[in-house]
């Protein structure tokens, strides 16, 4: 054997036999060899590697201008009755606004009670109110059948404007508008239905309501 026949590697050996012999054997895969196929371009990445994209700033730093107000707003809790922003917006609103509100219960039980004796002062008060007009005071008076209900709807109506005016400036109060002139339109509605009832009570007697008109001449 020559030496450069010696120096050949056995691949080399087994091709060239295999050349010699006519024909190709069936190539066996080195445990050492990449089986993948040529990239196009460049050559693969080590196992592990990840491609991270450029970051745009232009784009981080407008992201992050716009999440700032987000993050500074404040965050109101479940259940919360009133925002202190909106609570402190209006302090001299809420104040009279809360004032006027406990006047106005008092003043719904005021009204309530004196409907409810209605009744029986009713002949005192055509007594007073003619002596106001220049006219006879009538003797008596008898209640009508309505005058029940008119007596309870007219409390149910005092009950109900109080709490309507609660709820409707306790709700402006939360959304940091005024409110002070909600309990203003209540009472002034509670007096209305006072001044309906008791004339409904008064018209239920028809003589009593005629002794009250001033005789014409």
């Amino acid at each position: 054997m020559s030496q450069h026949e010696a120096a050949r590697t056995p691949d080399e050996s087994g091709d060239a036999a295999v050349t010699r012999g006519g024909a190709t054997p069936p190539a066996v895969p080195s445990p050492h060899r990449d089986e993948r196929p040529r990239p196009q371009y460049g050559e693969y990445a080590p196992e592990g590697w990840t491609w991270t994209p450029p970051v745009d700033e232009r784009a981080a730093a407008a992201s992050a201008e716009s999440a700032q107000p987000a993050a500074s707003a404040p965050v109101v809790a479940p259940g919360s009755t009133v925002t202190s922003a909106a609570a402190g917006r209006h302090p001299i609103d809420r104040m009279w606004t809360i004032t006027l509100l406990v006047f106005g219960v008092f003043g719904a039980l005021y009204n309530s009670l004196s409907l409810f004796q209605l009744p029986t002062t009713a002949l005192e008060s055509a007594k007073l109110s003619a002596s106001m007009l220049g006219v006879d005071a009538p003797a008596d008076f008898v209640p009508g059948p309505a005058v029940p209900t008119f007596i309870f709807v007219g409390i149910a109506l005092q009950l109900a404007l109080w709490v309507g005016a609660l709820l409707w400036s306790r709700a402006r109060m939360r959304a940091g508008r005024l409110a002070w002139w909600i309990p203003l339109v209540a009472g002034v509605a509670a007096f209305v239905v006072v001044v309906v009832v008791g004339m409904l009570v008064f018209a239920s007697d028809p003589s009593f309501l005629t002794s009250l008109t001033p005789a014409q001449t």
